[in-house]
């Protein structure tokens, strides 16, 4: 029996307006998130990844315009729940891990006054219990010394330090899915691998993370599932081994070969750059990049169909 989602983003198309024109940012996406995995969103920058996760949550820039589709959680349509009700989804229920730990964190306030306030905003205890809870989780996400560091203001601790601050949040507020949106950006190598395997830990629990990035190097070990972004709309999804295996679509074969894998092999760019969103391409919306792409590429929007164990638009696959 095929586990049901946790979360389903159906046939979603979101636009922004700019001077009374609404540009589409979002082309009828489809996202399935499952419980116990992390579900890797990868693309350049401006493709739609963080615009996909924050319609989940509500938090849309001035401007976005919902043009169709839904938002299942709970067997409900995030879409119609009002602020009050988002105010019992964000946090609780679906965590955001933001990009930059640098600036998440209040400066004026210890991590006890932090995190003590997520705990007790979210489970019935007294001020002793929550610290309690609040050490522990801590110490769940391999914050080192938690009993006496937890007294120390964000200025005082590493950026590892903070991003695992930040991910206790969510833990103690025992959210079901946490999204990541690019969580090790702002962090050096070897932290990234630290955080990414924390990450992987957590989904061990039972929980549902969405990590968003535009590397495809830093899901490679770590996620079940990729969805691979362009301009808006999705390009390619399978589970992670079967992507890098057999890439179907131009453009994720293209990141794939970007990657610095062998010592001493070339790295293949991919030409040119996406287009601005304000900017009407005809057709594939990859095809001025792309090496395949024919007169009826410029023509026709591809859909999506499978192709062995993968979903791909593309009219010219691999």
């Amino acid at each position: 029996m095929q586990q049901k989602p946790i979360l389903e983003i159906k046939n979603f198309s979101l636009g922004i307006e700019i001077d009374n024109i609404t540009y589409p940012i979002l082309k009828n996406v489809n996202f399935s998130f499952f419980k116990g995995k992390i579900h890797a969103i990868v693309g350049e920058s401006g493709c739609g990844k963080t615009m996909s996760v924050m319609s989940v949550l509500k938090l849309l820039p001035k401007g976005a315009r919902v043009l169709g589709g839904k938002i299942i959680y709970d067997n409900n349509n995030i879409l119609d729940y009002n602020e009050k009700q988002m105010r019992q989804i964000r946090g609780r229920k679906i965590a955001l891990i933001p990009q930059d730990p640098m600036t998440s964190l209040n400066p004026l306030y210890t991590i006890e006054n932090q995190l003590l306030e997520v705990v007790m905003l979210h489970n019935d205890v007294s001020k002793d219990e929550a610290l309690k809870i609040a050490i522990k989780t801590l110490e769940s996400v391999e914050f080192k010394d938690a009993k006496n560091r937890i007294k120390s203001y964000p200025h005082e601790l590493s950026g590892g330090m903070k991003q695992r601050v930040i991910i206790a949040m969510a833990l103690a507020a025992k959210a079901d899915i946490l999204i990541a949106d690019e969580p090790t950006t702002a962090l050096d190598v070897t932290i990234q691998a630290q955080i990414l395997k924390l990450l992987e830990k957590i989904k061990y629990q039972g929980k549902t993370i969405i990590l968003i990035t535009h590397d495809l190097g830093v899901v490679a070990q770590y996620s079940d599932d990729i969805s691979i972004m362009y301009l808006g709309s999705i390009v390619e999804r399978a589970n992670t081994s079967e992507l890098f295996k057999n890439p179907h679509h131009p453009y994720t074969k293209a990141l794939i070969e970007a990657l610095p894998v062998k010592k001493g092999k070339k790295l293949k760019n991919i030409k040119g750059q996406p287009a601005p969103i304000t900017e009407y391409i005809q057709g594939c919306q990859f095809n001025p990049r792309c090496e395949r792409a024919d007169d009826f590429c410029t023509s026709k929007m591809p859909e999506i169909k499978n192709i062995s164990n993968s979903s791909v638009a593309c009219h010219h696959p691999y």
